[in-house]
């Protein structure tokens, strides 16, 4: 099994990737599950095929007196007492690839102790790989560019696997945005270019600067790719780099034609 972990800001469109990518990917061939990892999820845009409200609900500790991020996290907490029968559950249905649609509230499952111990439990001993979304919304300027990479880093310093960075919604996207910031983002220096030509006051300014030259350094940003769940070719272009990270090598590419099972 290779896991596929979606993580990023609530209404950055994890849900719907989740459901989407699993498609895509099943119209090559290979087999797909469906995990909502999500204990506080009301309502799903696919069918899960394990779902850990079967286990634990954030609605349970809520009706024992705590508030909703009280509850969820200690719903994901909770969680690390059956994720051995979750990962049994997707063994049983034996799939190449599992999808983890993590909990839309991703500070409270990132940055808190639990969620990265549960995570790792649940991949541990299978390849992984996390994919943060970055809503298109955060690319209007450069002060919400930085923030968001920032973030995008801090994520990948939690949960310590290789990570994608993707634009999601990137059909909302200007062109001349997608063309001159979004495809350019990995230039060397291109980031601090825009934190320089921020509007913003000095202090703000250096302030960005400098996250930004510490991003460049530490060589984190990379390719950032453009995705929405409505261009097949975006879609190949985010399937190639799972698919990348995942096996290990440069010469592993998406299909081209249609996957066959031995």
């Amino acid at each position: 099994m290779y896991f596929i972990v979606l993580v990023g800001p609530a209404g950055s469109g994890k849900t719907t990737l989740a459901g989407e990518l699993a498609a895509y990917i099943e119209s090559y061939g290979p087999s797909v599950a469906r995990l909502n990892f999500d204990p506080a999820a009301e309502t799903l845009s696919y069918d899960a095929d394990v779902d850990v409200r079967s286990y634990v609900t954030a609605q349970e500790f809520m009706a024992k007196g705590l508030g909703p991020n009280g509850a969820l996290i200690a719903a994901v907490d909770s969680l690390i007492n059956h994720v051995f029968d979750i990962r049994r559950a997707l063994e049983e249905i034996k799939p190449d690839y599992v999808i983890v649609d993590t909990p839309g509230q991703m500070e409270l499952f990132a940055y808190r102790h639990g969620g990265p111990i549960v995570l790792n439990a649940l991949t541990h001993g299978y390849p992984s790989v996390t994919v943060f979304l970055m809503d298109a919304i955060f690319f209007e300027n450069p002060a919400s560019i930085v923030s968001v990479l920032t973030l995008a880093s801090s994520v990948a310093v939690r949960l310590q696997r290789p990570q994608i960075n993707i634009v999601s919604k990137a059909d909302l996207l200007m062109q001349d945005v997608l063309e001159n910031v979004v495809t350019r983002l990995g230039e060397e220096g291109f980031l601090e270019s825009l934190a320089t030509s921020s509007e913003s006051d000095l202090y703000t300014r250096a302030l960005m600067l400098s996250l930004a030259s510490a991003l460049e350094s530490a060589g984190f940003i990379g390719e950032v790719i453009p995705v929405s769940v409505n261009s097949r070719e975006s879609m190949d272009a985010l399937y190639a780099k799972i698919q990348q990270l995942l096996k290990g090598g440069e010469e592993e590419k998406y299909y081209d034609q249609r996957y066959e099972k031995d």
